[in-house]
């Protein structure tokens, strides 16, 4: 059977849909067409506000997955450079810890030197 047959009685009816509708969907097109002028009107800052705030995200987006095809390609070149970053901004704080614990350091080196001094045996003369 063709898409044409009329299934009651089995026989053969062409039929034009477009010829048929046409007329109908096109008055339809004509009568929806300021509505949806005026919507996209509406519409459109709403639009451009969204493009505007999802910008940065799609940016920071493509540039972590730029820096994370670039790592793979070059992860040990990477790793020492992220590295050396990390120590950069660590350093002062492990300058604070150094200046911090050394006057205790200092105090603990001559309590044991004077504790190894006082429990030597005395030199004989």
């Amino acid at each position: 059977m063709n898409a044409n047959t009329n299934l009651a009685t089995i026989g053969t009816y062409p039929i034009n849909l477009a010829a048929v509708f046409e007329p109908t969907l096109h008055a339809a097109a004509e009568a929806a067409r300021p509505l949806k002028a005026g919507a996209l009107l509406a519409a459109a800052p709403f639009i451009g506000l969204a493009f505007v705030v999802a910008a940065p995200f799609v940016g920071l987006a493509a540039l972590a997955w730029l820096a994370v095809k670039a790592f793979a390609a070059r992860w040990k070149t990477a790793a020492r450079a992220a590295r050396n970053v990390a120590l950069f901004f660590a350093a002062p704080f492990i300058g604070l810890a150094y200046a911090l614990a050394f006057p205790f350091v200092g105090v603990g080196v001559l309590v044991w030197t004077a504790v190894r001094r006082v429990n030597e045996p005395a030199a004989a003369c």
